[in-house]
């Protein structure tokens, strides 16, 4: 008499070899989905920069004086009123930007929501991946504006003309958080990289460069 179907034993090694192999695969598919999130994000934050290029082309080379960081009042460094005001932003932008999807990293789960008065509840603190939260407002864009383009002492700040970090730390006084001699990005996406051991992210300079970082913890 034929036994018929598999006895427990002979599940569980089924079930055992299925979860090996899912457990080699399940990294290479995680790596690939990043790949691809990235390179989304980098054409993206290209086609910003063709935006802001042709807005400085309309504007004698000035840049749009808006930002999307939650500034907090200084004295010592006084930013234009309004310049955070989401509304503003994309106005700039509309006639030069046909997809307002290019403003959003697929990754951040408060884009195009106005963050101003804390995170949306989804059942936790934000994680790293919806970092700065408390300090970007993302209504408009996921990616962080240099802050430096509604700062009176750089406005109107001139795209062929953009600080370097050293220059900001000298008429600021604000820390040196980049080398000395390497110019601002305009706009910089935080949400990549495995972040139990890197933290990739992704800035675009005001030339129209896409730049992939990596810092390590």
């Amino acid at each position: 008499m034929k036994r018929k179907g598999l006895t427990l034993m002979e599940l569980l090694i089924v079930i055992g070899i299925i979860a090996v192999l899912a457990g080699l695969l399940f990294p290479i598919f995680m790596s690939v989905r990043e790949r691809a999130w990235i390179t989304h994000c980098i054409n993206s934050l290209k086609q910003v920069g063709d935006a802001l290029h042709m807005y400085s082309q309309d504007y004698d080379g000035f840049v749009p004086p808006y930002t999307n960081w939650l500034l907090v009042k200084d004295p010592k460094n006084p930013y234009l009123p309004n310049c955070n005001e989401p509304i503003l932003l994309e106005s700039a932008y509309e006639p030069y930007t046909k997809n307002k999807q290019i403003w959003y990293c697929p990754l951040d789960i408060y884009a195009g929501m106005d963050t101003r008065d804390g995170p949306p509840d989804f059942g936790g603190p934000p994680t790293l991946r919806a970092t700065y939260w408390n300090e970007l407002n993302h209504k408009a864009t996921s990616y962080g504006i240099e802050y430096i383009c509604c700062m009176e002492k750089f406005v109107p700040l001139h795209i062929g003309n953009i600080p370097t970090y050293a220059q900001l730390r000298l008429l600021t006084g604000k820390p040196l958080v980049g080398k000395s001699d390497e110019p601002l990005p305009y706009a910089t996406d935080f949400y990549h990289g495995n972040l139990r051991t890197e933290r990739i992210f992704l800035q675009l300079y005001f030339d129209g460069e896409v730049k992939v970082r990596k810092r390590t913890y």
